[in-house]
């Protein structure tokens, strides 16, 4: 599977796929200006392990991967439930506020987005970024608080997000026997 790349559109979706991050009005209490720069709005993406491993650092991040994403003093992280949000959002709910870039802060933001990386996450048109201090959120969350809204999965373009079989219709007037 192919990793995440800086420039990339992509989504923050909860660990079982049902709700996802909105940087608008929709979730949060107000929309964070791109050049608002503060310890909430720099961040560390972790790879979530049983025990931190140190040789992940620097390695790229994957579609499949569980994450934390971390205020860069990592006292900090995002929480898209709504202990931090006005709501949850639903992962199919998709707008201008849930496709995001993911942009590095602390080097060149090309290629992987890696694990260990200083980066900021930005609207795809590049006005507002993501913001988890209490201006933005309801409440602070603390980088222990371990839930189903702190543990993340960063999907690239497109994600599938529901699939419904509705049947298959079959045209048994020009079908092949094979034998």
């Amino acid at each position: 599977m192919k990793s995440i790349k800086y420039g990339d559109t992509v989504g923050v979706f909860s660990e079982d796929g049902r709700y996802r991050l909105d940087i608008g009005t929709v979730a949060m209490k107000m929309n964070t200006p791109a050049d608002h720069d503060s310890w909430a709005t720099r961040f560390i993406v972790k790879r979530i392990t049983e025990g931190r491993d140190p040789e992940m650092d620097f390695t790229p991040v994957y579609p499949q991967d569980l994450v934390g994403i971390f205020s860069e003093n990592e006292l900090w992280r995002l929480d898209i439930g709504t202990r931090a949000m006005k709501k949850d959002t639903l992962a199919d709910h998709d707008t201008w506020a849930t496709r995001l870039v993911i942009r590095r802060l602390n080097g060149e933001s090309s290629g992987d987005v890696c694990y260990g990386h200083v980066v900021g996450i930005f609207t795809e048109d590049g006005r507002y970024r993501l913001d988890i201090g209490t201006g933005a959120v309801k409440k602070n969350t603390p980088s222990t608080h371990d839930t189903w809204a702190t543990r993340l999965r960063i999907r690239g373009p497109d994600p599938i997000v529901h699939v419904k079989y509705e049947g298959i219709d079959y045209d048994l007037e020009h079908a092949q026997i094979l034998e």
